[in-house]
């Protein structure tokens, strides 16, 4: 006897108005949908995991020490000069080239973050050969082939670089360089760099910190003979 009773319809979850079935019916069509969920959601924590070492890591690296300040002293020119690139041992116009040894010195620009600090300009100034400084209405002798003022800005890899002479002691000062960086966002630093080994009084503003305020010199491979290199990279806060 044919049996005329209503058929309970399977226990799956009500399709939704729009939704496409498909050849599997919609209990397949579910099925495909949570299994995209779960890939998806798989992804997205594979995504953060692999992330999360990174985060901690730079979250735990620790900041470097910032380059100490140091006077600006009386000697920062009064008027820029029209030459003023990164080599002061030459003067446009001029074919004569400066007294003293050659001095190659580069590095770097950073925050205490080790973010590196492209396009941020350093100036340099000091004092020529004779221990006079340019551009400060000086009346003593001096050398007319040093241009004692220059500036560059730091490329991409947050890098400087200058040619110029050895520092030279004057009365009261020993060897020293001169510096203020000014970076496009943030604080700058006026500050000076000294000989390391070369003795006599320094700054008042310096004290300890002296050290760290040093450059080591050693011979310019592949440079003039005589020629001198040195590096320094500065940390801004």
């Amino acid at each position: 006897m044919t049996d005329h009773r209503k058929r309970r319809p399977d226990p799956v979850a009500p399709i939704e108005s729009g939704t496409r079935r498909t050849a599997g019916g919609p209990r397949h069509a579910d099925r495909i949908s949570w299994l995209r969920r779960r890939a998806l959601s798989a992804l997205v924590a594979g995504t953060v995991g692999s992330a999360l070492p990174a985060l901690a890591n730079a979250q735990t690296r620790p900041a470097l020490a910032p380059t100490p300040p140091d006077a600006e002293g009386p000697f920062y020119p009064r008027t820029l000069p029209v030459d003023r690139d990164g080599d002061l041992t030459r003067v446009a116009g001029r074919s004569g080239v400066a007294q003293g040894t050659l001095l190659y010195l580069a590095g770097t620009v950073r925050r205490t973050d080790g973010a590196l600090l492209p396009g941020a300009t350093v100036e340099l100034w000091q004092c020529d050969a004779l221990g006079v400084y340019h551009h400060v209405g000086a009346t003593e002798p001096r050398d007319e082939n040093f241009q004692g003022y220059g500036a560059v800005v730091t490329d991409a890899g947050g890098r400087y670089a200058f040619r110029t002479i050895r520092p030279v002691a004057y009365p009261g000062r020993p060897p020293h360089l001169h510096f203020k960086l000014t970076p496009t966002g943030g604080p700058g630093l006026t500050t000076q760099l000294y000989v390391k080994g070369d003795g006599g009084p320094t700054s008042m503003f310096v004290g300890r910190d002296r050290d760290r305020l040093s450059i080591t010199l050693a011979s310019a491979q592949g440079r003039e003979p005589g020629a001198l290199a040195a590096q320094f990279d500065f940390v801004l806060r």
